[in-house]
């Protein structure tokens, strides 16, 4: 009987000694890692939550955009329709105010007076969905026809600007910068070179460009 205990305890306590070897093989690796990255554990926590928390306001704004749209667009439409048919107001549609689409040049005038730019961004408050809602109301303050468009990857989503020029097609903008962006499906978003904050550290090529006029 006395053997058996023996034998026991001299079992668990080469059990919990393999457990604290591997625990301390995991913390091990884990600083080899921040070192090599120049990172500190605090870095690498707060870079996991921004990413977490971008990823997650990204997809409840959309959400939420998509179930404002459909509502604002029903309002709209019966609005619209009392409007047409002249029953409550006298004002006639033709009064309302009109967009137009741009010359090139007329684009780079109105983005070069426009302020959106200027903006910080702020992850959380103020973010690419903010600039593209911010400067689409500018450009239609201005007569100016815009587009949102919503570009995505399999890890993240991201939002800016598109103007159909008269005279050069459609020019796509991203807001942050008022820099012109080339988008291609299954290439990367250029974040840095266009000057936009980006929801992750890791590049992604897009799979999906979404125009909304």
């Amino acid at each position: 009987m006395e053997n058996f205990k023996e034998y026991a305890i001299a079992i668990t306590r080469i059990i919990l000694g393999l457990i604290i070897l591997v625990g301390g093989l995991i913390v091990l690796d884990i600083f080899i890692y921040l070192g090599a990255t120049g990172s500190t554990f605090s870095d690498e926590t707060a870079h996991a939550f921004s990413d977490s928390y971008d990823q997650a306001y990204v997809r409840t704004f959309e959400i939420g955009y998509q179930r404002g749209y459909t509502k604002a667009y029903d309002k709209g439409y019966e609005k619209g329709y009392e409007i047409g048919l002249g029953h409550i107001y006298e004002e006639r549609v033709g009064s309302l105010a009109e967009l137009r689409n741009p010359t090139y040049i007329e684009l780079k005038e109105f983005l070069a007076a426009d302020d959106t730019n200027n903006n910080a961004y702020v992850s959380g408050e103020y973010v690419c969905y903010d600039f593209v809602a911010e400067l689409n109301n500018n450009a239609e303050a201005a007569g100016i026809r815009a587009a949102y468009v919503r570009i995505r990857s399999r890890n993240w989503a991201h939002a800016l600007v598109a103007f159909e020029t008269l005279d050069r097609g459609i020019i796509f903008i991203e807001p942050q910068s008022d820099k012109e962006v080339t988008l291609e499906i299954g290439k990367p978003y250029p974040w840095w070179q266009v000057g936009a904050a980006s929801p992750l550290r890791r590049q992604a090529e897009l799979t999906e460009i979404q125009i909304i006029w």
